[in-house]
């Protein structure tokens, strides 16, 4: 049976300035791209992206619920390696 190892990264909030990159949309786009490609060249395929809940403080006393997107990633593991094995390393 296949085994993988996961992991989460924050979603980009802004867009990344390119030659040729008009309006937030396409800059936008382009530093998830970027962020996906640097991702992968570590081996890391791409499986989905997740919105959550978070508790943040809001001035002294309070808390408040905000809402963070994060891209989540996977790559297999070779026979008889641990997730730990690999982050240790």
């Amino acid at each position: 049976m296949q085994r993988f190892e996961y992991r989460a990264v924050p979603a980009p909030r802004k867009g990344k300035r390119a030659k040729g990159m008009r309006g937030a949309p396409a800059r936008f786009a382009h530093g998830v791209t970027e962020l996906m490609n640097d991702m992968a060249a570590e081996g890391w395929d791409y499986l989905r992206s997740d919105t959550m809940p978070t508790e943040e403080r809001a001035g002294l006393t309070s808390k408040t619920t905000v809402f963070q997107t994060i891209l989540v990633f996977r790559r297999p593991l070779a026979v008889g390696e641990t997730p730990e094995a690999v982050t240790a390393a």
